[in-house]
């Protein structure tokens, strides 16, 4: 993807991807049956089946494969169709090699909220706290003594490399340090690294903030990014006049906002659920110079419903944790068409007072995906700790629909994608289909497809329990991480197959075959 422009400075950026030396081995020379003119047809194609895939913009697929040519997916479905309909489109001589895996295929995941240059703040992140004040001041002391040796470039590329290593393909990024603003780049990773803005009262961003937001937005631009947006970090670090600004700036440049809303006790309103057209009249029609000043008056405002006055959401922006969002709220966020990240751990780490509304947020249809936050305030960097969370809240709030598992899978990977923009168009991700970018993830669970009920078990097991167990992760076609799912294939062997170590006996490994027939 091309980074955003600042006053068109450096128009785009290029992304290194890391080296990988594990290659699959060529297994087959394909002959030319398509009839279509030989410059149309590919000449190398790397095939990537598995016992179930989850393509989620289709149903699950027992037995299937996902053909990748370059750096997009060329074709999914059950592995007999992917490989007659490649060698339908391969030249004569075409290097066609097949990775098999024994466990669950999946879209690369997508950590829709966190701070990867805080990765070396793990000390914070494992404190006990009364209250999310508290949390702060920990924070603050540490984020103070770190600033002496300025490490936010090794702690967020440290970050990024976990991500990979989780089987996450993309992420939002919050930047706070410019030196931190590279930390996908470093890994290829797609998704946007939003430049934070906070600390500004009214009479210092007129002065001076709109200045340096764009120097710092133009430096931010000539790193190695995927993409750049803004995020305005909370109405209680910002005061009314950046709020209403940053969004504007924003939408000129073509960037995407990303906010922190309704994570503390501090942004819950205390108006009756009635819609803000009523509840307003009480505080609208005064000025205020921040929401800090509103809620000090005694009104009873939540920041959902005082941003959304200020003129700040939109389709073009998620927020991230949505703790307090009353019914109103909920609503306010579904009309704008504002996606949530969910980040239960940090909620629990951080004491935001309370869960986020799970149940009320899936019984009423918000656009929901999944953040680890940063290690700052979270065990792990991998969103299947927090989808497994999520889980058990949505039961424990009474959500009994046996569409859970599915919507999560969704939440972790196409609702993601969703939040940032990127579901959509020649670059979109979080999803399996012909043409999207060819991210995937490959996990270590038991696997078994005898039954509906059993694929069921198995979907459920990925959502509880598979944390910790991707095996190998596939960003833009290459595969970039190998935790021993792939080794090479000896030429004469065909098609190599791995079962995961996990696997039960329904689970283990396929025989060896040679590919040039459809299995």
């Amino acid at each position: 993807m091309t980074a955003n422009t600042v006053e068109a400075v450096d128009a785009a950026n290029t992304t290194n991807i890391p080296h990988v030396t594990d290659t699959p081995h060529v297994i087959s020379d394909a002959p030319v049956t398509n009839p279509a003119a030989s410059s149309d047809l590919m000449s190398e194609v790397t095939i990537y089946s598995a016992k179930l895939v989850i393509p989620v913009t289709g149903p699950v697929i027992v037995d299937g494969a996902v053909a990748v040519h370059g750096d997009r997916v060329m074709h999914v479905g059950k592995r007999r169709w992917v490989l007659n309909a490649v060698k339908q489109e391969t030249t004569s001589g075409a290097a066609i090699a097949e990775w098999h895996w024994d466990g669950v295929l999946t879209p690369g995941l997508i950590n829709a909220h966190t701070h990867l240059q805080y990765t070396g703040m793990e000390a914070v992140g494992k404190g006990t706290y009364g209250r999310f004040r508290d949390w702060e001041l920990a924070f603050n002391s540490v984020y103070a003594l770190a600033k002496d040796n300025q490490p936010w470039k090794p702690w967020a590329d440290r970050g990024a490399r976990m991500l990979v290593e989780a089987g996450t393909t993309a992420a939002a990024d919050i930047v706070t340090d410019l030196q931190a603003a590279d930390a996908l780049g470093s890994q290829g990773l797609h998704g946007i690294a939003y430049w934070e803005v906070m600390g500004w009262h009214n009479d210092e961003w007129q002065a001076t903030g709109r200045f340096e937001l764009r120097r710092q937005l133009r430096e931010m631009s000539r790193r190695r990014l995927p993409s750049l947006g803004i995020s305005p970090h909370a109405p209680y670090t910002l005061e009314s006049e950046p709020f209403v600004d940053l969004p504007d700036i924003a939408r000129q440049l073509n960037m995407r906002l990303h906010i922190h809303l309704a994570e503390t006790p501090l942004e819950a309103g205390t108006y009756p659920p009635v819609l803000t057209t009523y509840s307003s009249d009480d505080w609208n029609r005064e000025t205020w110079d921040s929401y800090r000043q509103l809620k000090s008056s005694g009104k009873g405002a939540s920041a959902i419903q005082f941003v959304d006055q200020l003129g700040s959401l939109g389709p073009d922006v998620h927020i991230a944790h949505g703790v307090w969002a009353d019914r109103e709220d909920r609503r306010i966020l579904r009309q704008r068409g504002v996606g949530v990240a969910l980040c239960p751990r940090s909620n629990r780490i951080t004491n935001t007072g309370r869960d986020a509304p799970v149940r009320e947020y899936l019984d009423e249809g918000n656009l929901l995906s999944v953040g680890t936050d940063s290690l700052s305030s979270s065990p792990s960097l991998d969103v299947l700790d927090d989808v497994a969370m999520l889980y058990d809240l949505a039961r424990e709030q009474g959500y009994n629909g046996d569409d859970l598992t599915h919507r999560l899978i969704r939440m972790m990977t196409l609702g993601g994608a969703e939040a940032m923009g990127m579901h959509v168009g020649v670059n979109r991700i979080g999803q399996i289909n012909s043409g999207a970018l060819a991210d995937l993830a490959f996990f270590d669970v038991p696997t078994n497809t005898t039954s509906p009920a059993k694929i069921e078990e198995t979907i459920e097991t990925l959502v509880r329990h598979g944390a910790g167990t991707n095996r190998a992760t596939v960003l833009s076609g290459r595969l970039v991480y190998n935790d021993g799912a792939f080794a090479r294939a000896d030429a004469a062997a065909g098609i190599h197959t791995v079962a995961p170590m996990g696997a039960t006996s329904a689970g283990t490994a396929a025989a060896t075959t040679n590919s040039k027939e459809p299995q």
